[in-house]
Order: structure tokens, then C-alpha cells, then sequence
């Protein structure tokens, strides 16, 4: 019997826009951004500040640092000093849209099941979502899930086995018991790896309907 729900973020409740993340980068003097970023996955500082590698103050430092040295923009000055807000700016490129169903649809899984977030995130994401911006009836993030789990803060970082082994662990949740919801492929494999059940929704889709038949199917 299904007990709990595990949602990723990006892809699955928001929808993306990674190459407008890209351009803002870019214009940031981040002349690489879109090697160094990816849907699925980050690389160096991207990936660094995602898993609790580095804190966010570290992370716009060496952002500034990065575009002083890949970027003309600066030749001719010292290196620019970025702010929480400017890298913040940049990162919220990723977020299209906040899709209303989507979190009326949470609100609805909740009167049942344990509704959770797993996310490959960062400070700068979550400082936008946990605020009342996040939606467009002015609720955080923390209004559509009774837990949220993010890998800056767990310290991992997706598709790792351990991530899902430290969910399971402070959650208490029976992986037997459990769904997770992404988009990745390779997210979902690793999920399945420590038994919990994996729901593979394509990106940016409409899942509710996917769902609850698979969960109509276990019980």
C-alpha cells in the first residue's frame, strides 16, 4: 500500500527554461554557462553549491571570479562583485512557469498520502520558493508538501543511491511504502535501486492522472 510521495522539482511540479538560465549566466560574463549546466545535472560551481559543497557567498565569489577571468567585459577592471540577489536573478532563469494545477493537485495528494519534495536545488532556488512568491496565490513552497528535501542541505545530490537512502532514513517512509516523481531517467533508476517505487513522467507533463492509476494498480 502506497503511503508516501516523493516529487521532484524542477520538470515535475515547475516548469523549465533552462537556456533563459543559460543567457543570464551569460550575461554575467559566465561565457561557458552552458557547459557547466545542464537539465539534468550541474558541473564545478553549479554542481558545488547543489551539494552542499559550498554556501552561496562562496558560490558568488567564485562566480565573480570565473567571469573576470573566462569574460572580456571585465578586461579592463578588477573583478566584479556579485550579490545573493544578482546570482539569485540569474538562477531563477531556470523557472518558466508555476503551473496552479500542479499545486492543487499536491494540496489533494496531501489529504492522503505523505507528500515530499526532492530536489537537486539550491540556496538561491529555495530562498524564491520558501518565500510567497513561489506561487500565484502568494503560498510557499512549504504549503504543497509536509517535507522538503533538498540536496544542498542533505549534502548529496541526485542520482546517488544515498540521497534516497538518507530520505528513507530521516522519514521514517517504507521504501515499499513510496513513489518518487521525476523526469530523469537516471533519477528513477537510482530510486529503484533502494526499492522505492519510480514514476518516470515526461518533462514539463501533466502527472496526476499517471499517478494515481499506478497507485490504483499497487493497492
Amino acid at each position: 500500500m502506497i503511503k508516501n510521495l516523493i516529487f521532484d522539482l524542477g520538470g515535475v511540479v515547475i516548469t523549465l527554461d533552462p537556456n533563459e538560465a543559460f543567457t543570464r549566466f551569460e550575461q554575467l560574463g559566465i561565457t561557458d554557462a552552458r557547459q557547466q549546466m545542464g537539465v539534468y545535472g550541474q558541473t564545478g560551481i553549479f554542481l558545488q553549491v547543489e551539494n552542499g559543497s559550498i554556501d552561496a557567498d562562496e558560490f558568488c565569489r567564485q562566480l565573480a571570479a570565473q567571469a573576470k577571468e573566462k569574460s572580456s567585459l571585465f578586461a579592463n577592471e578588477g573583478s566584479p562583485c556579485y550579490s545573493f540577489e544578482q546570482a539569485q536573478w540569474a538562477w531563477l532563469g531556470y523557472v518558466k512557469e508555476v503551473p496552479l494545477a500542479r499545486l492543487n493537485n499536491l494540496l489533494e495528494l496531501k489529504k492522503k498520502y505523505n507528500v515530499c519534495l526532492l530536489s537537486n536545488t539550491n540556496p538561491f532556488i529555495m530562498d524564491w520558493a520558501e518565500s510567497s512568491r513561489f506561487s500565484g496565490d502568494g503560498h510557499s513552497i512549504a504549503h504543497y508538501f509536509h517535507t522538503l528535501y533538498c540536496s544542498y542541505r542533505l549534502k548529496d545530490y541526485k542520482p546517488s543511491a544515498s540521497i534516497y537512502q538518507k530520505v528513507l532514513q530521516q522519514s521514517g517512509f517504507k521504501a515499499e511504502e513510496t513513489i518518487f516523481i521525476d523526469d530523469g531517467p537516471r533519477n528513477i533508476e537510482s530510486a529503484e535501486s533502494v526499492g522505492i517505487h519510480g514514476l518516470l513522467v515526461p518533462e514539463d507533463a501533466d502527472w496526476m492522472d499517471s499517478l494515481l492509476l499506478m497507485i490504483e494498480k499497487m493497492e
